[in-house]
């Protein structure tokens, strides 16, 4: 009993630091379930991600991580990463899993002997360089999507949110001299307003007349 009183104790010294993050398709950039996740403490932990995600307490050290997806007991998906993890703290790591080079590079009915060495060694290195630029194209893709996500839209003023209001409450379109009079401003001051909303992609004017028509898009 003072055995296991004193492990159960020692349990969070032990594994002092945590590690987690979300698995992604690298084709729609998703969270992917399903996958396999693996990293190599002692005992090894293995586990299946049923939503999207993964997490593994381990203690301070150099680690190899590994998730793999599979489809129809196949393997399609894969990828890994090495860790130098402190003793404490939380760590994110989100990973992106690939198409195996394995079945990528899966020939049948072809005879490579007949092949030269030369010919060999040029064409694994063009396979490398194609990788390595799917990699660096994707990584860059998912940086810019994830600074998108970030980005808040800047918010309309007052006067031009209360212009739209109107148009609105018109059925989506009206008269630029009938705003004028809705909104009890001055020509200049209106002529602005709908030059803003027009940048920003909100309306479009279009002429009739000696007037405008303001449409909502």
């Amino acid at each position: 009993m003072r055995v296991l009183l004193l492990l159960l104790l020692s349990m969070p010294l032990t594994y002092a630091a945590q590690i987690y993050g979300n698995l992604y398709n690298w084709e729609t950039l998703e969270p992917l379930s399903g996958v396999v996740v693996e990293i190599n403490t002692t005992p090894e932990q293995v586990l299946v991600s049923r939503d999207g995600s993964y997490s593994f307490s381990v203690p301070g050290g150099s680690y190899l991580l590994k998730a793999r997806y599979y489809e129809n007991n196949l393997l399609k998906l894969e990828t890994e990463e090495e860790l130098e993890v402190p003793q404490n703290g939380s760590y994110r790591i989100d990973l992106i899993l690939f198409p195996t080079l394995e079945e990528e590079l899966l020939f049948d009915d072809i005879d490579v002997s007949i092949l030269e060495e030369g010919k060999q060694s040029n064409s694994y290195l063009f396979m490398l360089i194609v990788v390595f630029i799917i990699l660096a194209i994707f990584a860059g893709y998912l940086y810019l999507k994830r600074r998108r996500k970030e980005e808040e839209p800047e918010p309309l003023p007052e006067d031009l949110v209360q212009v739209l209001e109107i148009i609105r409450k018109e059925g989506g379109r009206v008269k630029q001299s009938e705003l004028r009079k809705r909104l009890g401003c001055s020509e200049a001051k209106l002529s602005l307003m709908l030059t803003d909303l027009e940048h920003r992609g909100k309306i479009k004017k279009i002429k009739k007349g000696r007037g405008n028509i303001v449409i909502l898009k």
